[in-house]
């Protein structure tokens, strides 16, 4: 009885998740299509599976997690995964319009597509979904140094983007905070 009140109460939660998990397969491949294929095939592993759900752990972190692990496996297989990560700019913003987000402008979606996806995710895990630092690196299988450093270089790519005046670049700015080791000179 057991096992069965685990899988109807995890099968419950999912359906309940479903809007989320949508919109996070949708922005991590970047193609609502692609996405939803993602996400059936993480649904369908996640029930044969879900003896490895570990009763307390969160079951947004547990699905979240499970998305992003299926996705990376799809893009190791793939020949040239950075290229099929990229999605185009109108593509991205009419993937964001459809996912509920009225006021968002071409050049925000254009900049939010041209982020490396695990910044993208990153971003999406933390200000669109709430996760804290240590649950997004949870989910991403990272740090929570890593999930900051992500979101200092997303930020700074933005900066960089809208011109910012800054004393420095925001490029150079990640670079004070994450240093290159010196060289010692002869």
């Amino acid at each position: 009885m057991q096992a069965e009140t685990q899988h109807e109460s995890v099968r419950h939660g999912l359906i309940a998740m479903l809007p989320r998990l949508k919109g996070f397969a949708d922005v991590l491949v970047g193609d609502k299509r692609q996405g939803r294929a993602l996400l059936r095939r993480a649904l369908k592993r996640m029930l044969a599976d879900q003896h490895r759900y570990q009763r307390g752990t969160p079951l947004d972190r547990f699905a979240f997690a499970e998305i992003y692990r299926l996705w990376l496996g799809q893009l190791r297989d793939h020949a040239d995964p950075l290229r099929q990560a990229k999605p185009s700019g109108a593509d991205f913003e009419r993937l964001l319009r459809r996912g509920g987000a009225p006021d968002f402008d071409a050049e925000t979606a254009s900049f939010l597509g041209a982020l490396p996806p695990q910044q993208r995710s990153t971003l999406l895990l933390v200000y669109g979904e709430g996760f804290a630092h240590e649950d997004a690196g949870l989910v991403l299988d990272t740090g929570p140094d890593t999930i900051q450093a992500r979101l200092i270089r997303a930020c700074a790519s933005l900066a960089d983007r809208l011109g910012v005046s800054s004393p420095a670049p925001a490029s150079a700015t990640v670079e004070a905070l994450y240093p290159r080791e010196a060289t010692e000179g002869p």
